[in-house]
C-alpha cells in the first residue's frame, strides 16, 4: 500500500487531498484553534513563588492583585543638555504581583504560580 504525502515535497504544500484520500486530518496542517484570553483576576489567591538572581525563592505567598506599572520615557537628559524640547520618547507597561504578607510588588513575569492545595 503506497504511504499517501502529507505535502509537496518540492514545494513543501500540505497535500489538498489528504484527510479525503486517507479519512484522516493532514498532522501538518495547521489547527483552527481560536486564540482565548485569559484574565489575570483567576490569580487573584494562588499561591505563588518568585525566581530572582538566586533561582526560585523557597518561601510561597499569594497574590492579592495584579497591577499595572506605568512608565513615560522621554529624551529628559538630551533635553537639558541641549536646550531642545522634551519630547516623550516610549512608554511601558508592566505587570506586578501584589504579595499578601508583605505588599511587596513581584515582576509578572518572574512570579510562578501554584496550584492551591
Amino acid at each position: 500500500m503506497n504511504k499517501i504525502p502529507t505535502h509537496d515535497p518540492q514545494t513543501g504544500d500540505l497535500n489538498p487531498y489528504y484527510e479525503e484520500l486517507t479519512g484522516q486530518p493532514n498532522p501538518l496542517a495547521p489547527k483552527n484553534e481560536v486564540p482565548s484570553t485569559f484574565d489575570l483576576n483567576q490569580l487573584v489567591g494562588k499561591k505563588f513563588r518568585y525566581i530572582s538572581s538566586y533561582g526560585l525563592s523557597t518561601w510561597t505567598d499569594i497574590a492579592i492583585a495584579i497591577t499595572m506599572k506605568h512608565g513615560i520615557h522621554t529624551n529628559f537628559n538630551k533635553a537639558c543638555k541641549e536646550h531642545v524640547p522634551l519630547e516623550v520618547v516610549g512608554y511601558t507597561y508592566d505587570l506586578q504581583v501584589v504579595a499578601s504578607e508583605t505588599g511587596y510588588l513581584y515582576e509578572f513575569n518572574k512570579c510562578v504560580f501554584l496550584d492551591n492545595d
